[in-house]
């Protein structure tokens, strides 16, 4: 699921955006690729420092979408992702408390199951 493409991308910097639904719509937050930690070929990790709104919708919806993407470069063309899974906000768990030795203001950490990759650019 997470392949050699996907994890190249991760690799760049670039914004990533985190969709979820809310009871008013979609809900979209962004974080940063270099914050995306891949755990296994289909669970992302990343810090959470706000996302309140986010976590209340996740609890009512795990259903989300992440859009990630790199811009031409000397590894190759403009590439991005659209991936879409589930996901829980977790603290004071193993994730979180790895989490936080990189990120210490990080209140808990996103972690993402993906279902699906599209590629969406290039």
């Amino acid at each position: 699921m997470l392949d050699a493409a996907v994890l190249a991308v991760l690799e760049a910097e670039g914004s990533a955006t985190f969709v979820t639904k809310g009871p008013e719509g979609p809900h979209l937050v962004a974080t940063w690729q270099s914050y995306l930690d891949a755990v296994d070929a289909t669970t992302l990790v990343f810090p959470a420092g706000g996302y309140r709104v986010t976590e209340a919708n996740l609890a009512r919806d795990p259903s989300v979408q992440m859009i990630i993407g790199r811009q031409r470069s000397a590894e190759g063309p403009a590439i991005g992702f659209r991936l879409s899974g589930t996901a829980k906000v977790q603290s004071g768990e193993a994730l979180h408390e790895q989490m936080k030795a990189n990120y210490p203001w990080c209140r808990g950490v996103v972690v993402m199951h993906v279902a699906k990759v599209e590629r969406i650019l290039g």
